[in-house]
């Protein structure tokens, strides 16, 4: 029961982080107007979050497999919201970047500990299911941040970081403060044998070539996902090239969100089953290739076949959450943290690459010309399809030999 009440305040924690970091780009220019920013000084600032969370999660994964989970958790949480009180009372350039990079640094810890307790704590059939709804988590936390400004209407940023603060230490920080002290009292009275013994038996396991052959890949694919979803449509790149009206714009984006957490979820509950990922995958890189080609193609008037388009985007990169199941099946025992802070940051760092390279597409492509645009995410598109053909190829050659 304890373990299960650290994954769901785990759950809270990355869809805080979601809702925290993508909220910035609906107060950038008030932020930059009050501090009398440049647009470089704010991509900065916005970008200072994502490098130090995506680089430091992989040490923090290492860390969480040899330690308590909910001790780090909980650091994690108080330490954001700290950082967060900061960056809310930040006046120059310079402590906006260090809050702002202290938040991404705190808030490593919550993915990679999110999984390590799904692990922990349902039955293994189910983790995939479990990562599902973590990295789902992600569509709805920017579907949150769009809709935040729309539902309560605050007068400027500072306010609107202040009700992050505010939701951090309630629904996070002070129910992670009570499950640890509890947690702590139990074990002076009862030391916990089964985690110990837990611990040496699991720190036996050695990696293996073909372990972290697996493992890589199903990094990459995740990393397809990551970077399709981030550069491609996340950041209105084609919106901004064909002309998009500003509804269109929001509407195709928020389905595209919306869908891709469904079908993450949807990918996790079917992908139960290890036989069942390599397909799954596989129609879903098709999919995906198939919904870019139809949105490069339609007129910006076809209003529903755009909408359409982006939901079959959205379930088709959906299917790249089983790279978690997969490397986590793949590695050796009590190596869950880490494979998973692995896969999740190289889908970060993918991510942020294909924003950067949207950023140059935009400047060199002109209005209405998108053969940059296909000839890029049309490459990435064929780089899932091939990863998720290798898949199956190797899965079937496995049930051929175990037949034999």
């Amino acid at each position: 029961m304890r373990d299960r009440l650290l994954w769901i305040l785990s759950l809270l924690f990355v869809a805080w982080m979601v809702w925290s970091e993508t909220s910035f780009q609906y107060f950038d220019q008030s932020l930059a107007d009050e501090l009398a920013l440049s647009s470089a000084d704010v991509a900065v600032v916005g970008g200072a979050f994502l490098l130090p969370y995506g680089l430091v999660q992989i040490p923090v994964g290492w860390v969480l497999d040899r330690g308590r989970a909910e001790r780090w958790l909980l650091l994690g949480a108080i330490t954001a919201t700290a950082l967060t009180l900061a960056f809310a009372r930040a006046e120059t350039l310079d402590g906006l970047i260090i809050s702002r990079a202290g938040m991404g640094l705190a808030c490593a810890v919550a993915f990679p500990a999110s999984g390590l307790l799904a692990r922990r704590t349902l039955p293994s059939q189910r983790f995939a299911l479990a990562m599902g709804a973590t990295d789902s988590l992600l569509g709805f936390g920017a579907a949150l941040a769009a809709l935040m400004p729309v539902l309560i209407h605050l007068g400027s940023w500072r306010q609107q970081v202040t009700l992050q603060i505010m939701v951090l230490a309630l629904l996070v920080a002070t129910p992670l403060v009570v499950v640890v002290v509890a947690s702590s009292q139990q074990s002076r009275a009862k030391p916990s044998q089964s985690i110990r013994e837990r611990q040496v038996a699991d720190n036996s396991g050695r990696w293996s070539a073909d372990a972290i052959k697996k493992v890589v890949h199903a990094a990459l694919i995740y990393a397809w996902g990551a970077g399709t979803l981030f550069g491609f449509c996340q950041y209105g790149l084609l919106s901004d090239v064909e002309g998009w009206s500003g509804s269109l714009k929001v509407g195709v984006g928020m389905v595209l969100s919306l869908f891709t957490s469904v079908g993450m979820l949807g990918a996790g509950w079917l992908g139960s089953h290890q036989s069942r990922r390599a397909p799954i995958l596989l129609a879903g890189s098709c999919s995906a290739a198939s919904a870019l080609l139809v949105l490069v193609a339609t007129n910006p008037q076809s209003v529903i076949v755009l909408i359409l388009a982006g939901a079959i985007l959205g379930l088709g990169l959906g299917t790249s959450v089983l790279a978690f199941p997969l490397a986590e099946a793949a590695a050796p025992p009590a190596q869950t943290a880490l494979v998973v802070a692995f896969v999740n940051t190289a889908g970060t760092l993918m991510g942020a690459l294909m924003i950067m390279l949207s950023g140059v597409l935009l400047q060199v492509s002109t209005p209405g010309n998108t053969t940059l645009v296909v000839l890029t995410y049309g490459s990435l598109a064929l780089l899932g399809i091939i990863l998720a053909a290798l898949l199956q190829i190797n899965t079937i050659k496995r049930s051929a030999q175990f037949l034999s």
